[in-house]
C-alpha cells in the first residue's frame, strides 16, 4: 500500500504530532508499507528554520532547498519526505495560520505534480492541528479519486468557536458579525463537510468519535501510542522523535545545576514537573494561581509558548515557588524528572476537552509517574480508573489547590499510585493494552487497509 501523509509537523521537530506520526511511518514502513510524507521543512515552534537549526534540536540537521513543486529529503529511517514551502510564522495566531495554508497550498501542488502516474498513492492520510491540511487531504482525494483518512486530533471544529481562534486572530480587521459566522458557522460547517466526504476520520477519544457519529462522520479511535523505548523507562523525547533510556546518575550529573534532580533539603512537599506547550489550551495560570494556596508544592514548567512570558509575570506577582526552563530533550529533560515526584497535565476548561486526552498522560502512566490531572472528561475518567493520580476541575483554583495539597500528602507518606484500581488494570497495564505504540500501529493498520480495501 502506498501512503502519502500530509502534515505540517514532522520529524526532526519535536512535540507530540511528530512523535505519533514518527512511530506510526516507522511501524507501517515495517510491515512493508510504502510511505511518503509530504510536510515543510522543519521549523516549529521557531518563525524561520534559521531558528531551528540554531537550537539544540536542529544543530547538525540536514538542510534541503524549499521550492514550489516539493524537494525529497530522507528521514533518520529512510523515510521519503517532499518538503513543501511555508511562511516564515511567528507567534501570532494570524501568522500561524497563514504559515498552514501556505504549507498546505504547497502540499497539493507537490502531490499533484509528484506523485500522479506511477506514483499514484492508495490512500491519502491528513492530520491536524494544522486545519489546512485536512482540506488539503479533502481536494486531493476528490482531484486523485483516492480514499482521503482525516486524522483529528483534538475537537475541530468544535474548537474554532469554544476559543474564538478567528477574532484572535483577525479580529482587530474585521467586523464582529463576520469574525461570529467564520467562527460559529461558516468554518465548522466547511471542515464538516470535508469529515464527511472520508471515508473515516481518526480521532483519538471514544468521547470524541460519538461526537462525529452524530454528525454523520465515520470515526474510528487511534490513541496516541508510547513508544517501546519509553514503556522500558523513558526519560523524554530526543530531537528525532525517539525517546532515549534514563540515562545514569553519572551522566545526568553534567547537565547544570539549573536542572539537578532533588537534593536532601527538599525532600519534604511536592515537586510538579509540566513539560510540554505553553499556550492557551493547557491554561497554566490556573495552576500557578493555585500554588498561591498551598504550602510545600514547587513547579517546573518545561516548554515554551505564547503564554511564557505572562505565566512569568503571574508568577513574580503572585510570589510563587515556579522555575521555568526551555524545550530540551535527552539527558536534560531526564535530570528534570529525576527531580520530580509527579507530572502536571493541564488542559482548560473548554467542553471540547472533555473529549480530548493528551499524549503525555499516557507517557506518564506507562512510566509510573504520578499525574495531576486538571483535566475533565475522558482524560479525567482514566486517572480515576486506573489510580494513575489526583484530578481537579480545570479553571478551578480551590480545585487545583486542594489536589496538589492531596497529592502533596500522598508523596510525603509514600503512598503507592495506581493500586487497586476501580477499572482493576493499573496505569502502565492499561496504557500497553489501549495506547502504546504497538496498538497504535496496529490498529492504524486496519483501518487504512479497511479504507484501502
Amino acid at each position: 500500500m502506498r501512503i502519502v501523509l500530509l502534515s505540517h509537523y514532522y520529524y526532526p521537530e519535536v512535540g507530540a504530532p511528530q512523535r505519533r506520526w514518527r512511530i506510526l511511518v516507522d511501524h507501517l514502513r515495517a510491515a512493508g508499507h510504502d510511505v511518503i510524507t509530504v510536510a515543510p521543512h522543519p521549523h516549529y515552534p521557531y518563525s524561520d528554520r534559521n531558528g531551528f537549526f540554531g537550537s539544540k534540536v536542529g544543530q547538525g540537521r540536514r538542510r534541503v532547498d524549499v521550492r514550489l513543486g516539493g524537494t525529497w529529503d530522507t528521514g533518520v529511517d529512510g523515510e521519503r519526505i517532499l518538503r513543501v514551502p511555508y511562511l516564515h510564522s511567528g507567534s501570532s495566531m494570524a501568522r500561524q495560520l497563514l504559515d498552514q495554508t501556505v504549507s498546505a497550498t504547497g502540499a497539493m501542488s507537490a502531490v499533484i505534480d509528484r506523485l500522479r502516474g506511477r506514483m499514484r498513492p492508495d490512500v491519502i492520510v491528513s492530520t491536524t492541528p494544522a486545519l489546512p491540511f485536512l482540506l488539503a487531504g479533502d481536494t486531493l482525494s476528490r482531484l486523485l479519486r483516492v480514499p482521503h483518512v482525516a486524522e483529528v486530533r483534538d475537537a475541530w471544529p468544535d474548537l474554532i468557536s469554544e476559543m474564538n481562534l478567528v477574532t484572535g486572530a483577525v479580529g482587530r480587521y474585521l467586523p464582529g458579525t463576520l469574525t461570529r459566522g467564520l467562527e460559529h458557522r461558516l468554518l465548522p460547517d466547511l471542515l464538516t463537510r470535508a469529515q464527511r466526504r472520508a471515508a473515516v476520520v481518526v480521532v483519538t477519544t471514544e468521547g470524541f468519535k460519538r461526537r462525529l457519529e452524530q454528525r454523520g462522520v465515520t470515526a474510528e479511535v487511534v490513541r496516541s501510542g508510547v513508544s517501546p523505548a519509553e514503556l522500558e523507562g523513558a526519560s523524554g523525547l530526543t530531537a528525532t522523535g525517539a525517546i532515549p533510556l534514563v540515562p545514569t546518575a553519572d551522566e545526568t550529573g553534567t547537565v547544570g545545576d539549573a536542572v539537578k534532580g532533588r537534593t536532601p533539603a527538599d525532600r519534604r512537599g511536592l515537586n510538579l514537573l509540566y513539560v510540554g506547550t505553553v499556550g492557551r489550551s493547557q491554561d497554566l495560570s490556573t495552576s500557578i494561581r493555585a500554588l498561591a494556596r498551598t504550602e510545600g508544592v514547587r513547579l517546573r514548567i518545561v516548554g515554551g509558548g505564547v503564554d511564557t512570558g505572562e505565566l512569568k509575570t503571574a508568577a513574580a506577582a503572585y510570589g510563587v515557588p515556579v522555575e521555568f526552563h526551555p524545550q530540551i530533550a535527552g539527558a536534560e529533560l531526564a535530570a528534570h524528572w529525576e527531580w520530580a515526584d509527579a507530572g502536571l497535565v493541564s488542559l482548560s476548561c473548554l467542553d471540547s476537552y472533555e473529549c480530548t486526552v493528551p499524549s503525555k498522560l499516557y507517557s506518564l502512566m506507562a512510566r509510573r509517574i504520578p499525574v495531576l490531572g486538571v483535566v475533565a472528561g475522558e482524560a479525567a475518567d482514566i486517572i480515576t480508573q486506573t489510580a494513575a493520580g489526583e484530578v481537579a476541575v480545570p479553571g478551578d483554583v480551590d480545585s487545583v489547590a486542594a489536589a496538589m495539597s492531596r497529592m502533596r500528602e500522598r508523596v510525603e507518606t509514600g503512598e503507592e499510585f495506581g493500586s487497586n484500581p476501580p477499572a482493576g488494570q493499573n496505569p502502565r497495564d492499561w496504557v500497553v493494552r489501549h495506547a502504546s505504540a504497538a496498538a497504535m500501529g496496529r490498529t492504524y493498520e486496519r483501518v487504512l487497509e479497511q479504507v484501502v480495501s
